[in-house]
């Protein structure tokens, strides 16, 4: 029986972390995890709520290694996973990394990973050579952070800052004037997206910076072109820039008034 491989490999492949699965399906995460480790087996309405859920018959949850048929190509005749959509965008990332209690990793690709990432986003082997962290807060999600190169996006998000972004499962989900890492087939894009694929059938990508301006025209790419989309969640930075100028200004007029306030008290006593 495979039980407990095929729940784990289809919790994977939704892209779900044992707590989120548990928080889904009202099913303790320890329950959860005793049944991908062999040590519990589910009763037939537990077995039938794990059916529902992920779209397979119990027969196939039970008696056919799922994640062998779709290495072997078996996927879509068996239905083991849904079929790929019109665009070509999986719902779901070609890889996931979890740790020792099955809980996601947040994958990292710093800029110099980029080339090599556009190609391998999808080769284990690849995958397992980049850095892998868990932050607190971050759960029930699929996560990867990536280091940003360039002052495309200055002064909101700034070259070395290094963005966490959520997956999501459908360029239909895309929200306007939000940031996003998207992974398409002219590299890897962190930029404030614009979203008219119903009205246009394009995504515009479009960079922050006034000063360079110039040099970052937006961009227009079809959604046949995208790989991943990752919501920007959390910005990690190591800048501490100085205040604005007009923030000096106040500051020295602040200081002023105190100081006449000081002087006019002095001369009344």
């Amino acid at each position: 029986m495979y039980l407990a491989k095929n729940l784990k490999y289809l919790r994977k492949k939704s892209g779900k972390t044992q707590d989120g699965l548990s928080s889904d399906l009202n099913i303790g995460r320890t329950t959860i995890a005793n049944y991908e480790a062999g040590i519990s087996e589910p009763n037939i309405e537990t077995l039938r709520t794990f059916a529902n859920y992920f779209g397979v018959s119990l027969d196939l949850l039970l008696s056919k290694n799922m994640e062998e048929a779709a290495q072997t190509e078996e996927n879509v005749e068996t239905g083991l996973l849904p079929t790929p959509a019109s665009s070509g965008y999986s719902g779901i990332p070609k890889i996931i990394s979890v740790d020792s209690s099955g809980n996601d990793n947040i994958i990292y690709v710093p800029v110099k990973a980029r080339a090599g990432y556009l190609l391998g986003f999808g080769d284990t082997e690849f995958m397992e050579t980049l850095p892998t962290f868990r932050l607190p807060g971050l759960n029930n999600a699929t996560y990867r952070m990536f280091e940003v190169e360039g002052p495309s996006m200055a002064p909101n998000v700034l070259s070395g800052d290094r963005i966490i972004g959520e997956w999501i499962d459908s360029p239909d989900k895309i929200r306007d004037n939000r940031v996003y890492v998207i992974v398409h087939t002219g590299g890897v894009a962190v930029k404030r997206v614009i979203n008219r694929l119903k009205e246009r059938g394009k995504l515009y990508l479009k960079s922050d910076t006034i000063a360079h301006r110039h040099e970052f025209p937006t961009i227009e790419i079809d959604p046949e072109d995208v790989k991943e989309i990752w919501y920007g969640r959390m910005k990690i930075s190591s800048d501490f820039s100085e205040p604005a100028e007009v923030y000096h200004r106040l500051a020295d007029l602040e200081t002023d008034v105190m100081e006449m306030k000081r002087m006019f008290k002095g001369e009344k006593e």
